[in-house]
């Protein structure tokens, strides 16, 4: 026992020895697994990083491809459009055409029945290096019912780097007049109502408009149309114009809008002549039942416009009033004004599509399209107007109309009309039109694009 108890250090002795090598030998094998395994997520590293490069490769070389493609084509329902692929450049054309017919009832005078192309223009559209907007439109109707609104109407460029704020320069419609800004392939009737003799429609300028979620504002300066050339030297006339809109809602068919627009005139000073006259919300007859004549001696003009309107489903009302002072230098000034006041209904249950972004009315998208199994949008309207051009010594008359309307919206891009427009009164003493109540039988059909 004694002997076993000396040699028990001995054998821890030879146990270590021979642990020792097992131990050295398991490290070894452990490092040799780490390298290895690092070797290997490297190797999957350089693999995933080679395959990322092979992605990205095939997506430029797509992309390269995609841009030499050149355009990629699209179209809203009403038209096509042409697009880059990046959208940095786009061309849209653009048109419509009018065809009219009128038949009157006269009274005191002969209105002339008659057909005639309201309208019949062709232009473009679209955008340059994405922030430059532009549109070019002629107009080539060139009837007796629109001798003056021939040539040029739409030309002009927008900058859209600086949104929501937007500079046109260019010939375009002033910012006043809530009929009057309205694009005539939307309007509810054949015809703007008769306080439009107020309203400037398109001239050279610049203005500046932005918008909000419920609300606009634009303003300008403008010149003259481009057709116009005095027949003397002098500088051209100017204005200066903004309008304000506000809609507290206006989704899901609920709109509500208020407006409000002025305007300062400064007539070309070779003439100094202003002349206000409307023909009874018809253009295929030249006759103007009331007329101011040439107001000669005209310093400026001044002029408010307050504009309404609501829609509730298919049931829309609009109303606007515009007055207006001709300052004169060598007799009294004058104020005069006109009104009306427009309901619709959509027998087939559309809305009026509201653009809040320039306070107005689009055009309507029918729920069913003709050619597509659908009947189109059916809409009756009604339409009460009024123009004073009376004030003391001047008799231009004063003139109340009654229109009904009859609208077949077949596509989007198509429509009928037909309106029935009843003079209730002309008052304008000792004038040959003084109490004429024609009655009038208009319609269109119209195409745009």
């Amino acid at each position: 026992m004694k002997a076993f108890m000396h040699a028990l250090p001995m054998l821890g002795g030879l146990a270590v020895l021979w642990a020792a090598p097992v131990a050295t030998q398991a490290a070894a094998d452990v490092n040799t697994s780490l390298e290895q395994r690092v070797e290997q997520l490297d190797q999957e590293l350089r693999v995933l990083r080679r395959q990322l490069e092979i992605d990205h490769e095939a997506r430029d070389a797509q992309a390269l491809a995609d841009q030499q493609k050149g355009i990629k084509v699209t179209h809203n329902g009403r038209s096509v459009k042409l697009a880059s692929y990046d959208n940095a450049f786009v061309f849209q054309p653009i048109g419509r055409v009018q065809v009219d017919y009128a038949h009157y009832d006269a009274d005191k005078q002969q209105l002339g029945d008659g057909t005639a192309i309201r309208r019949a223009r062709l232009g473009a559209q679209g955008t340059v290096f994405r922030v430059w907007d532009y549109k070019v439109e002629y107009e080539f109707s060139d009837s007796k019912a629109n001798p003056a609104a021939s040539g040029i109407r739409d030309a002009y460029i927008s900058y859209t780097g600086f949104k929501p704020v937007l500079l046109t320069v260019g010939n375009f419609k002033e910012p006043f007049s809530f009929e009057q800004v309205s694009s005539d392939s939307a309007l509810t009737f054949l015809e703007r109502s008769l306080i439009d003799v107020f309203a400037p429609s398109r001239h050279i300028g610049a203005a500046v408009q932005t918008s909000g979620a419920n609300w606009s504002v634009a303003g300008g300066l403008f010149g003259e149309r481009p057709q116009d050339d005095a027949a003397s030297e002098g500088d051209e006339g100017t204005d200066i114009t903004g309008r304000a809109t506000w809609a507290p809602f206006w989704d899901n068919g609920q709109v509500l809008h208020v407006g409000a627009a002025l305007r300062r005139h400064d007539p070309n000073d070779s003439t100094n002549a202003l002349r206000f006259a409307s023909r009874p919300e018809t253009n295929i007859t030249d006759a103007q039942l009331v007329d101011t004549g040439v107001l000669t001696g005209t310093d400026h003009i001044d002029s408010y416009g307050l504009e309404a309107a609501g829609e509730w489903g298919p049931w829309s009302l609009q109303s606007e009033y515009i007055g207006t002072k001709v300052n004169r230098k060598s007799a009294s000034d004058v104020d005069l004004n006109g009104w009306y006041v427009l309901t619709s209904w959509f027998i087939t249950g559309e809305s009026r599509p509201y653009k809040v972004s320039e306070g107005v009315f689009d055009r309507v998208t029918p729920l069913g399209v003709v050619g597509q199994g659908g009947i189109g949008a059916w809409e009756l309207a009604l339409r009460l107007s009024q123009l004073d051009l009376n004030d003391g010594a001047l008799v231009g008359g004063k003139e109340r109309n009654l229109t009904v309307g009859l609208n077949w919206h077949l596509t989007p891009s198509i429509k009928l009309q037909a309106n029935y427009i009843k003079v209730l009164e002309v008052d304008r003493p000792g004038r040959p039109t003084d109490g004429d109540e024609p009655s009038a039988y208009t319609v269109r059909a119209q195409v745009d694009f």
